[in-house]
């Protein structure tokens, strides 16, 4: 059992704060990218917690409903869209600061051209993707190379592994690999 498991099925009252804070501590994934076009101007995207996830969601609702646009087949492309960009104004930081580099979408899509907002939905996208893959579209040469790392690093899992399908595919191959 790792470290982190082992103080929460130990925990007391007394560090029960200790161990909230490492929890909420633990989502903190980020990665530096440089701006589109501007490589050397570094922004840091950070993965979406699941409640800035629902947030994101309701944001884009509501802005269309404001916007007397009901949702349809029609329009979806353009809500995914401003859905992309309420997601994306929430995950950009100043590296050199820790601080959000956009006050709201608003304020992100006043500051970006439609190409930018392109490659930064793309690089968050595929940031995810890296950190959560996805069951259905990873290859037999990307699981394996995946289940190599968390056989060697196991305290990976927790950063690595949030999808249940791709969880229950490596515990399936895992418990068939052992000798009998």
């Amino acid at each position: 059992m790792n470290e982190f498991v082992k103080n929460i099925r130990e925990a007391s009252d007394d560090n029960a704060d200790e161990i909230i804070e490492q929890i909420k501590a633990s989502h903190k994934v980020s990665r530096v990218i440089g701006w589109p076009g501007h490589e050397d101007i570094k922004v840091e995207m950070r993965l979406l917690n699941m409640s800035e996830c629902r947030q994101t969601k309701i944001d884009a609702q509501l802005e269309f409903k404001k916007a007397g646009i009901e949702i349809s087949l029609v329009n979806l492309a353009d809500y995914r869209e401003q859905e992309a960009v309420h997601g994306l104004w929430r995950a950009c930081y100043n590296p050199a600061t820790g601080e959000r580099i956009f006050r709201n979408a608003e304020d992100l899509r006043k500051s970006c051209t439609p190409e930018e907002l392109l490659y930064l939905s793309g690089e968050y996208n595929g940031f995810v993707e890296e950190q959560d893959p996805n069951i259905n579209k990873l290859s037999d040469e990307d699981f394996e190379s995946l289940k190599e790392l968390l056989k060697k690093t196991p305290d990976q899992i927790q950063l690595k592994v949030t999808n249940l399908p791709l969880a229950w595919r490596l515990l399936h191959t895992l418990v068939a690999q052992q000798p009998k």
